[in-house]
């Protein structure tokens, strides 16, 4: 094979330069907006100062040129100056506009091919050998940037499997991956800053402006809250340590305090340990054993069937309690395979998968907690109805993938409070908050102090086991008597 010239290898560099000249410029002229009004106009101007520009310096250079000595020189001002006015604006238009789309798109370009480079870097391969290629790179936020890769067949699980590489070859924090609209891309969202190791309740209960909400969370993109009424159910699970019986009260305080008629009921079979201050409450009842566990479960399907035949009635789809008059109701149930695990009460498996099912228009949502959520502790139909999941660190990948459908709770670090938040398809690595004894007696003490002022009130008694046969309360008739 005959070895290449100078000039050959002149010509390739030429052609490389100018490859990589036009891919910068591609780059710049991305950023400019051509659709816009302000676009065009600030266009028309530039055009007119470099025509006057242009014909300014043809005068100038005319009476100059006699002075200048090299004959070439003239001969190359003179042939310039022949042509007409609008092809030197031309001209130079273009040199100016090459010259801002290679500075805008420089910065850019360099990043473009710095994180190219880490993707490749991963291994990332479909089985041709095509590698994932960037599409777009966008800031959508002042914390936040959206990478667009065209995907060449590389399913979202592998992709997500390299987060950690993609972390560090980006050296930006990937917070989450996810499917394009166009299914045959994927979305990389980088932010540029740290979780915080610890958050107190009140850094972030202060974001919450609707009614019947808790706290999720400090998100990268900022505090996370959550209405219970579009959740409907969470599931809290994860290893012993890791801040989920803390985040379990801290959820149904916030739920208490934001929201103006709610009833909880929490079941919790260690005798009642990690629910006992909400006790003092007069609008939360809680249960320390199976038996009455399963008594409540009950009285809780009955409602759920009565307000059911409500709705019916009333031609509506949904409760709303401050139009109904009829209270929201929580249920709480820490380490819930205890109470419902496949190897518990066939009854209060039922109960749970009926109200997880079927529970949501009656105005009745569920919050079990779990070490596991492994088949054995939850069924997998009642797991399916339950979209939200807040899964702190887990020891084993199988815990991990049951609880949100992947292996990133058992990739958290070590730090107490830091959890994968789900709600549908996406994931979002928060730090729960924090809340210590204090705080929480004192805000329950508050809260039954508006009980006793008469500040808060309910709408409905709570249930009691002698009214499993009860008809709807009396609040539900007297609605009924208004609206008739």
């Amino acid at each position: 094979m005959a070895h290449k010239s100078a000039f050959d290898h002149f010509a390739d560099k030429t052609w490389n330069f100018l490859g990589v000249a036009t891919q910068i410029s591609f780059f710049g002229l991305k950023k400019l907006k051509f659709k816009s009004f302000e676009f065009w106009l600030s266009f028309l101007i530039s055009v007119g100062s470099i025509e006057v520009a242009i014909i300014l310096l043809n005068k100038f250079l005319k009476e100059t040129l006699m002075s200048v000595d090299n004959l070439m020189v003239q001969i190359l001002a003179r042939k310039v100056l022949s042509w007409p006015y609008w092809l030197q604006t031309l001209l130079l238009a273009l040199a100016i506009g090459v010259l801002y789309s290679l500075v805008r798109g420089f910065k850019d370009f360099k990043l473009y091919s710095r994180f190219q480079k880490a993707i490749e870097r991963t291994g990332l391969k479909n089985a041709q050998g095509d590698v994932p290629k960037i599409k777009s790179i966008e800031t959508n936020a002042e914390n936040q940037m959206k990478i667009v890769i065209e995907s060449m067949g590389v399913g979202l699980s592998k992709v997500e499997s390299q987060k950690d590489s993609l972390t560090a070859g980006f050296r930006q924090t990937v917070d989450r991956i996810q499917l394009n609209k166009d299914k045959g891309k994927i979305d990389i969202f980088l932010v540029k800053e740290e979780l915080p190791q610890r958050i107190g309740f009140y850094d972030l209960y202060k974001n919450i402006k609707e009614p019947y909400s808790f706290i999720v969370g400090q998100g990268l993109q900022g505090p996370i809250v959550q209405p219970i009424r579009s959740l409907p159910h969470l599931l809290i699970s994860g290893a012993t340590g890791g801040g989920k019986s803390v985040f379990f009260r801290s959820t149904i305080l916030s739920l208490l305090k934001s929201s103006p008629h709610i009833q909880m009921y929490l079941l919790d079979l260690k005798r009642g340990v990690e629910v006992k201050e909400f006790a003092s409450l007069p609008n939360v009842k809680t249960c320390k054993d199976e038996k009455e566990a399963i008594h409540f479960l009950s009285l809780l399907v009955a409602e759920m069937n009565r307000r059911y035949i409500f709705l019916e009635n009333k031609g509506l789809k949904s409760i709303d309690p401050q139009r109904d008059h009829l209270d929201l109701i929580i249920v709480g149930i820490d380490e819930a395979a205890a109470l419902f695990g496949k190897k518990t009460n066939e009854i209060a498996r039922k109960h749970i998968a009926e109200l997880a099912r079927l529970a949501r228009a009656s105005g009745i949502h569920l919050i079990p907690s779990t070490q596991k959520p492994v088949k054995e502790a939850i069924d997998t139909e009642t797991l399916d109805n339950l979209p939200g999941r807040m899964t702190f660190r887990m020891i084993s990948s199988a815990a991990s993938n049951v609880a949100m459908g992947g292996n990133f709770a058992k990739k958290l670090p070590a730090i107490k409070g830091r959890a994968v938040w789900t709600h549908g398809s996406e994931h979002c690595e928060v730090q729960a908050p924090f809340i210590d004894d204090n705080i929480l007696e004192a805000e329950l003490k508050s809260i039954k102090n508006e009980f006793d002022q008469g500040i808060r009130k309910n709408f409905q008694e709570l249930l009691k086991i002698e009214d499993n046969d009860k008809p709807l309360p009396a609040t539900e008739k007297s609605n009924q008597k208004d609206v008739n």
